[in-house]
């Protein structure tokens, strides 16, 4: 019972660090992704790799937003656990 609170920290790290290294793995989305399937790091890439950084710009900041919003919840819990 004591033990869960105590690895809590741990895991959630380590779910934020997992998370944010599927967001950025782009060979792996794009061996294992279907056909026609789009996620936003190949739209991201295939804007870029085609020289429109205009509209890479969209979805790179979306995944940006996407990825800051999980970490910023875990500073905010961790600074809260500091706090206490």
């Amino acid at each position: 019972a004591i033990t869960l609170p105590l690895v809590r920290p741990g895991i959630l790290a380590g779910v934020g660090l997992v998370f944010l290294t599927t967001m950025k793995e782009l060979p792996a989305t794009l061996l294992l992704s279907p056909i026609g399937f789009k996620t936003l790091a190949t739209s991201i890439w295939s804007a870029t790799t085609e020289g429109s950084f205009a509209r890479a710009a969209i979805p790179a900041v979306l995944l940006i937003l996407l990825s800051s919003v999980p970490m910023a919840f875990l500073i905010v819990r961790e600074k809260r656990k500091t706090d206490e």
